[in-house]
């Protein structure tokens, strides 16, 4: 079995104490101010980021202009620094990177944390870079708990000191797990797995393959597969197709975009693949889907 790659080993390691020094640096002098909670009270525009699990934005400098769905309308806000947007499981989000900012940006998966830095220059600038590291295990009750917590704020659309003081608590929870192993730290392997599914339900639109996944976690593709079989008992490609199916079936729920449009936007370069796929997964056309979708809100 090959073992990840001394630098990617560096790497991982050094994203974690940069992004561990952000938010002790943060945390020390400041408090959140104001906390934005986005919804699902609209349908998303195209290509807003949506996922099954909660996220929290944090602003470390400049403002962050996104637009979210609030009170069954979709506006743009503009979080600046010591503010918060929290995005349950679900519901969307859509960033604007047209001025410089940094943002903190935590992805609450099922079995671990995803932390990302994200800097942008604003302007004509178009890539935005991120450095990541990752929190496996990290569900004691303390995180659990005060996740829950705001989650249900969230959903009761409630405003003031409270909401304030959860996302605190929260980046404090997040701090203590990223400075303090677990006491019981889940296999390597387990770990290594869960990444990688992470990596794919943030990235399933780009041009994913084993061999790009291997090279990106420091692995062998034959360990890749290897993994997908014993950890999850599915391959990998099942795993990515069963992913952006589900992006497509969500699109052609709330877009009128054409085939070629949801299978790009899902990481298809070729639509009659695309849709090869989508019926052999879901048992029907993706035309066949929309339109059943389409009678069940008019019933």
């Amino acid at each position: 079995m090959r073992q990840p790659r001394p630098e990617a080993i560096a790497s991982q390691n050094r994203n974690a104490r940069i992004i561990t020094a952000k938010l002790e640096r943060f945390l020390r002098p400041n408090r959140i101010q104001r906390v934005y909670f986005a919804e699902d009270s609209v349908p998303p525009p195209l290509l807003a980021y949506v996922t099954h699990f909660p996220r929290l934005y944090v602003s470390l400098t400049g403002s962050h202009a996104m637009e979210v769905a609030q009170e069954g309308v979709a506006q743009t806000i503009r979080a600046g620094r010591g503010n918060a947007v929290f995005v349950p499981a679900n519901a969307w989000d859509k960033p604007e990177w047209s001025s410089s900012i940094q943002v903190l940006t935590f992805l609450f998966g099922a079995k671990h944390i995803g932390i990302s830095l994200v800097e942008h220059k604003g302007g004509q600038e178009t890539a935005v870079k991120a450095i990541k590291t990752n929190i496996d295990g990290a569900y004691d009750g303390v995180t659990h708990s005060i996740l829950g917590a705001l989650t249900v704020f969230a959903g009761e659309r409630s405003q003031g000191a409270l909401a304030s003081l959860l996302v605190e608590s929260l980046l404090h929870s997040c701090l203590r797990l990223l400075k303090t192993p677990a006491a019981h730290p889940s296999r390597k392997a387990t770990r290594t797995y869960e990444s990688i599914c992470l990596y794919v339900q943030e990235n399933f639109q780009s041009s994913l393959s084993r061999e790009s996944i291997a090279e990106h976690f420091g692995l062998a593709p034959n360990h890749v597969s290897r993994l997908f079989r014993q950890q999850g008992k599915i391959r990998f490609n099942d795993y990515l197709n069963l992913v952006r199916m589900n992006r497509a079936k969500f699109m052609l729920r709330n877009y009128g975009v054409t085939l070629k449009e949801v299978a790009a936007n899902c990481g298809y370069s070729d639509v009659t693949y695309f849709c090869r796929m989508f019926k052999k997964i879901n048992k029907g056309t993706p035309t066949e889907y929309r339109a059943l979708e389409n009678v069940g809100e008019v019933n």
